[in-house]
């Protein structure tokens, strides 16, 4: 298995929580980006891609012909005869019938559309420069197009949101009946507008609207395969979760991480930067390790455990460190054995990230 991530790192403007790596779009410097990324790519050539995930950024700002360029230089390159799921990201305001067509024509499969919020007040609150009405044009459109595999981002635990305005706010998004949902809770990350500001959140009202969401989107045909994200039959992101099955992927781009040849590595993040390091056939990594079989299976844990139905082999908690705290979990029941998997128990999947830590040397 070997997936593709392609970090496009333009926006429009910058949405006041984001703390992912992207710059103010402009049209010269985004078809230099298309140039060096395409080039770099060559020495991947042939490589049997089963994935492929576009994101940002905002992938859909790019021009028509940008988009072409891109997807046309991909199929070029690699070799997608094996490829089973390609997902294109998209924010409303610059999706539109023609780039949807090409996509279609490209192979894209699936697509990831930014809602992030229902209320119009909440959307400008975030720093979205789209309005709830336009997110709805836009998934029609990918509709009418033949988009039946589509994924709804959305965030809950916004300052002053209560119970009733999240229980509203997913039975807006219901009405939808996309194939996928990623929820997140707002999460206040340094280097962002929200940090500078001081806005804070409440971990307690986010934990009772996580808890209310799972009752929710189960009621509604929703299967909580991962601590995020929920999906109709079938519907479970393929690229996604082989990297939580710690599966190898190349990371092309800006910012963009990759895991490759038991290489866990991270690009430069500045885009000119990174033009004129492909430019120069200078190495362009500023993270770059190799992953033994210690480190593999601790990786392996602590993704895997994210998978809530799949879990993890149990074959992965050999090390004295990892059976120990395997242990301690069953004893406290945060987490549990069933038949050879080890599995997070439901009731503690909030406080995730506590629990999967415990495992790190």
């Amino acid at each position: 298995m070997l997936g593709l991530y392609i970090h496009i790192p333009f926006c429009k403007q910058k949405c006041f929580y984001c703390n992912f790596f992207s710059e103010k779009y402009d049209t010269v410097l985004v078809d230099k980006y298309i140039d060096a990324l395409t080039d770099y790519a060559v020495q991947f050539k042939n490589k049997k891609i089963d994935s492929i995930y576009i994101g940002g950024g905002t992938p859909s700002v790019l021009s028509l012909k940008q988009i072409q360029k891109l997807l046309q230089a991909l199929n070029n390159i690699f070799s997608l005869s094996i490829m089973q799921e390609f997902t294109f990201e998209l924010n409303p305001e610059s999706t539109s019938e023609s780039k949807l067509k090409i996509l279609k024509n490209y192979g894209v499969n699936r697509l990831s559309i930014g809602l992030q919020s229902v209320e119009d007040k909440s959307l400008k609150f975030l720093g979205r420069i789209h309005g709830f009405k336009a997110f709805c044009t836009a998934y029609d459109m990918a509709l009418k197009e033949g988009f039946s595999n589509i994924n709804i981002d959305l965030i809950y635990g916004l300052p002053g949101q209560n119970m009733q305005d999240w229980e509203k706010a997913l039975e807006k998004v219901l009405l939808l009946n996309s194939q996928h949902l990623s929820l997140y809770p707002l999460s206040i990350e340094q280097s962002t507008s929200f940090f500078e500001t001081g806005i804070s959140t409440n971990d307690d009202i986010q934990r009772d609207m996580y808890d209310k969401t799972i009752e929710i989107l189960a009621e509604n045909g929703y299967n909580h395969y991962e601590v995020s994200n929920w999906a109709k039959r079938d519907g479970e992101s393929f690229h996604n979760s082989n990297y939580w099955r710690n599966f190898e992927y190349i990371g092309l781009g800006a910012g963009a991480a990759g895991y490759f040849e038991r290489r866990r590595y991270k690009n430069v993040a500045n885009v000119q930067r990174y033009i004129n390091l492909i430019k120069n056939n200078v190495d362009l990594k500023t993270e770059n390790e190799y992953i033994d079989d210690k480190l593999y299976k601790t990786e392996t844990i602590i993704l895997g455990l994210r998978l809530l139905n799949e879990g993890v082999n149990i074959d992965c908690f050999s090390a004295y460190k990892h059976y120990k705290t395997l242990s301690e979990c069953l004893k406290d029941k945060t987490l549990k054995k069933e038949n050879n998997k080890i599995k997070i128990a439901k009731k503690y999947v909030f406080v995730f990230n506590q629990i999967v830590s415990k495992f790190i040397d």
